[in-house]
């Protein structure tokens, strides 16, 4: 290795490092809206929280018995109801019925880019940021299994051959529109050392 080479700066993945920069892109920019039409609306909150350091998010992978998805690694989320008003209420509502987090206890950060799915969905994503010490209570009727992985456990580059186009994290594959709400996080956080 040349000494004189220069190095590529590590990524901050600390709450400091990530938060409020992160705060401060999303609000900076303008999101990809999709005219949701003849698909459905639903939104998913991506939640971190900071251990040891390190930033984790939680996944959920769905239960066997739900109608849509079932069995698939998902955000927490699903469809709007029309008594949620937005899609933040609707991520915010989905969170706390499938992973028992309390509303209060998010710091919603922004909005993410809207992503089409291929089974007719149009997806909100909320970056949210959880108080410390949250406990995670997962519903078992919608929720086989909760986990929450390093935010770095994606730097590295997908794997598989399209439509299962993905990661293996913590023994679960994560693909689909699951997989390209990562890659927008991720292509943020790749340019906050940019824009801080």
């Amino acid at each position: 290795m040349n000494a004189d080479a220069p190095t590529r700066p590590v990524l901050d993945l600390s709450e400091v490092g990530l938060r409020e920069p992160l705060r401060r892109t999303l609000a900076a920019r303008a999101r990809r809206r999709l005219p949701v039409g003849s698909t459905t609306a639903a939104a998913v909150l991506i939640p971190l929280f900071e251990r040891d350091g390190d930033t984790h998010v939680w996944l959920v992978r769905r239960s066997a018995s739900l109608r849509s998805h079932a069995g698939q690694v998902a955000f927490p989320g699903g469809k709007s109801d029309a008594r949620d008003g937005s899609l933040l209420v609707t991520a915010l509502r989905e969170t706390e019925e499938e992973l028992g987090i309390a509303r209060a206890d998010v710091d919603v950060v922004g909005p993410l880019d809207d992503t089409p799915t291929g089974t007719g969905f149009t997806i909100t994503p909320w970056v949210g940021w959880l108080v410390p010490g949250v406990e995670v209570r997962p519903n078992a009727a919608e929720v086989a299994r909760a986990f929450a992985p390093a935010l770095r456990s994606f730097a590295t580059p997908r794997t598989g051959v399209r439509p299962w186009h993905g990661w293996t994290v913590d023994g679960e594959l994560v693909w689909g529109a699951t997989a390209a709400i990562v890659d927008d996080l991720l292509r943020l956080v790749s340019r906050l050392d940019s824009v801080a």
